[in-house]
């Protein structure tokens, strides 16, 4: 996903994409993702700890707030592709997932993993805390001493967080790992924004 404009905005896009929705089936949507409809007829979406409610005319939060262009973005482009796939209990690497071109780009490690690391060193119970408010549950496969931390950022899409807090000779340390079919479900675009909106919220919370 692409921003649109110098300031980097979303807007264009979101309103794209809702020009989209006026023509999708939302019922259809939904039962392909295992979604429950509302008795108005829109796609109850949860996502970062809230919950989004989509139908022909558009996205909006079931509590009445606003959000921003690109988070409404990235739901509506979730109900677009309206995708069967569910997830395969499989993590892979942000660059294993997005292949050959991606392979050696630092984004993962530079904006993912690095506001993790200096929010959360030496402070695990914050960790477990703020993970536990975005619905996260200690799960994968981690060694001693290592935190390990299954999310669905949105339903079937999972994430993975390895933390390796810091000590006496090594310093923290954090690997994000993605389910093998996440693209299935969005665009890896779309996934790199969800991600990225994920971690901000879970390391400003």
């Amino acid at each position: 996903m692409k921003k649109s404009g110098v300031n980097g905005g979303y807007r264009k896009i979101y309103e794209d994409l809702i020009d989209r929705l006026r023509n999708k089936v939302i019922a259809t949507s939904a039962k392909n993702l295992g979604l429950a409809l509302n008795d108005a007829g829109e796609a109850i979406v949860p996502f970062l700890g809230t919950t989004f409610l989509v139908s022909n005319e558009g996205v909006r939060r079931s509590d009445g707030n606003g959000f921003k262009d690109n988070i409404g973005s990235v739901v509506a482009h979730y109900i677009l592709k309206g995708s069967c796939c569910r997830a395969s209990g499989k993590f892979v690497t942000f660059a294993e997932l997005a292949g050959p071109l991606f392979k050696k780009g630092s984004y993962s490690s530079s904006a993912l993993e690095l506001p993790i690391i200096k929010r959360f060193q030496g402070g695990i119970p914050e960790l477990l805390l703020s993970a536990a408010y975005y619905g996260g549950r200690q799960g994968g496969e981690a060694g001693l001493g290592v935190v390990s931390l299954i999310f669905e950022m949105l339903p079937h899409i999972l994430l993975q967080i390895i933390f390796y807090d810091r000590d006496d000779e090594f310093p923290a340390r954090a690997t994000l790992l993605f389910d093998l079919n996440a693209t299935q479900l969005i665009d890896f675009e779309v996934l790199a924004v969800l991600v990225t909106e994920f971690v901000q919220c879970l390391t400003k919370l």
